[in-house]
Parts: C-alpha cells; sequence; structure tokens
C-alpha cells in the first residue's frame, strides 16, 4: 500500500479530545471576544480548574445547516493531530443548540494580518514561516490529511513577535485519503487554489504544496501571482501557470527564492517539488535555518538576562 493513503488514526501522543455534555460555565470563565467568523465566536476563557487561558470556538447549531459536516470533518481530524504547527483543541461542549471547541489561545492574529500591516516580507522572515508550514504539511500528510484550503487566513501567529510560531488551522475543508478514495472535489480559495483542482482532476497532497508557493510569492511582494476579478479568466491563468517577477517588488529579491516558488507552481502535480525536496531547497536552508538560529541565539540572551 502507498505509505501516504492511511486511515485517520489517533495521535499517540494525544490521550483523546474530551466531550462534555455539561454546562461549559461551570469549568469556563468566558471572556472577551477575539474574533468573528461567519458561522462563529472566538472567545478567551480561562480554565477554573487549572487558571490557564484558552480560546473556545462558539458555533450556534441553528446557523451551521449544511455547514455542519465542516464543523465535523474539522472536529474528526484536530482530535487525532499533535503538531507544534497545527493549532490544537482541547476539547469539546455541546449543548442543545451550541457546540463549543475549546482550542490553544494565540494571540498574534492572523498572517493576513501581518502581510496586509507590513506590505510584504523579509526573505528570512517568509523562509522560517514556509520552513513551519512544510514541516506541518509533512506531517499531516503522512497521515493522509490533505488540507485543501491552504491560505494566509487559515495561518495563525502564536504572539505578535518577529519571529512568532505558526499555527496552521481551519480543517473544515480538509480529508483525509485511503487507497479507495481519491480526491475529485473542488473546493479551496480560488487564489490559493491548485490547477489541477481547477482542472477537475483526481488530485493529492500536492495541491497544499502548491498553496504554499503562492503564500511564499505573497509574503515576498505583497502580490498574488494570478490575480483577475473575473474568475474563469483567473482560473485560466492559474491552469496556464505562467509565473512573472516585476522588477518593481522583485528586484531586491534573490534568484533562489525565485527558483523555489518556480518549482512550487509547476502546474503538473507529478512535476512539482514535494515538501522534502522544499525542505531541503538551498532558499530553505539558507534563510530558514538562518532566522531559527537568530531565534535561538535571542532566546539564550533573554535567558541570560533574567538569571543576572
Amino acid at each position: 500500500m502507498n505509505k501516504f493513503f492511511r486511515r485517520l488514526k489517533p495521535s499517540k501522543k494525544s490521550k483523546g479530545t474530551q466531550k462534555h455534555k455539561k454546562p461549559i460555565e461551570k469549568y469556563y470563565e468566558l471572556g472577551e471576544v477575539l474574533g468573528q467568523g461567519t458561522f462563529s465566536t472566538v472567545k478567551k476563557a480561562i480554565d477554573k480548574r487549572t487558571g490557564l487561558p484558552w480560546a473556545i470556538k462558539i458555533l450556534p447549531k441553528s446557523g451551521l445547516n449544511e455547514n455542519f459536516k465542516l464543523v465535523e470533518n474539522e472536529i474528526e481530524i484536530l482530535s487525532t493531530v499533535d503538531h507544534p504547527n497545527v493549532i490544537k483543541m482541547h476539547e469539546i461542549f455541546e449543548t442543545t443548540d451550541k457546540i463549543y471547541i475549546v482550542m490553544e489561545i494565540v494571540t498574534g492574529g492572523e498572517l493576513f494580518d501581518r502581510i496586509e500591516r507590513l506590505d510584504h516580507l523579509t526573505e528570512q522572515e517568509s523562509a522560517y514561516l514556509i520552513k513551519k508550514i512544510l514541516n506541518a504539511l509533512k506531517y499531516l500528510h503522512s497521515k493522509g490529511i490533505v488540507h485543501r484550503d491552504l491560505k494566509p487566513e487559515n495561518l495563525l501567529l502564536s504572539d505578535n513577535t518577529k519571529y512568532a510560531e505558526i499555527k496552521l488551522t481551519d480543517f473544515g475543508l480538509s480529508k483525509v485519503m485511503s487507497d479507495q478514495d481519491v480526491m475529485k472535489t473542488a473546493c479551496g480559495t480560488p487564489i490559493y487554489v491548485a490547477p489541477e483542482i481547477l482542472s477537475r482532476k483526481i488530485y493529492g497532497p500536492q495541491v497544499d504544496v502548491w498553496s504554499t508557493g503562492i503564500i511564499l510569492y505573497v509574503l515576498l511582494s505583497g502580490c498574488a501571482p494570478f490575480y483577475d476579478e473575473n474568475l474563469p479568466v483567473l482560473f485560466n491563468k492559474i491552469k496556464r501557470g505562467k509565473i512573472h517577477f516585476p522588477s518593481q517588488e522583485w528586484e531586491n529579491i534573490s534568484e533562489s527564492a525565485k527558483d523555489l516558488i518556480r518549482k512550487f507552481l509547476i502546474v503538473d502535480p507529478r512535476k512539482r517539488i514535494s515538501v522534502d525536496e522544499a525542505l531541503n531547497h538551498e532558499w530553505i536552508i539558507q534563510n530558514g535555518d538562518y532566522a531559527e538560529e537568530k531565534l535561538s541565539m535571542f532566546e539564550f540572551l533573554q535567558e541570560e538576562s533574567e538569571e543576572d
């Protein structure tokens, strides 16, 4: 059997997500609103048992309708994963009218917001983030999980520091693959969607690699490589896959970074760079590792300062 195609299994590190029918207020003190989505509200909460802070996603059942399946899918997947770059789910509470998902709290907001605020990031910052994303994908793909909706809005930052930890979230459109279950469903966000999805071809984990390439392009330039307000025109551009690096945004970006982007955005998924190959690309090694070493040195000096 192909190594990639495996049934979803609980994480060995996880003891399983606890589910409760009792009122959540018995265990948590709900506080300020952290975020508001189409179908949910996220609030900060303090665990009365431990005093630890958490984020609680509150979903009214009445507003979910056909989206209930997406919530079930996200809960099922999050209950099986345990990785530093994937958001952690702690426990679930369910009442007659609401679902409460208790998750680790992050304070840095969406990667999208950081890009919007700064316009673009440096090569070192971008490589650091892309390496984290690739590590998360390597883990998910090894468990047979394909995210299918990778984008800056679904990447959360642990805090507001320059080299914050990144957390992959929003697994509603994710899919677990098996030998008998190849994927053909069209899904994802238009700008980040892979050409094989648009062509209604059978596809696999390489769709996440394509999306990572789009994210890298956006991180370095603040622009999308393929864009048009007319969706059919946009989709044709994606399926053709012709990449341009306008001099105004790209004149100071290294050829090594452009080389990796080109390899991420190869239209044929069989020829597209793999997650492992990307992690070993010279640009990731030179820039991503340097950023991690810089962060480790900063943390070391901070600890030394606190001891003094």
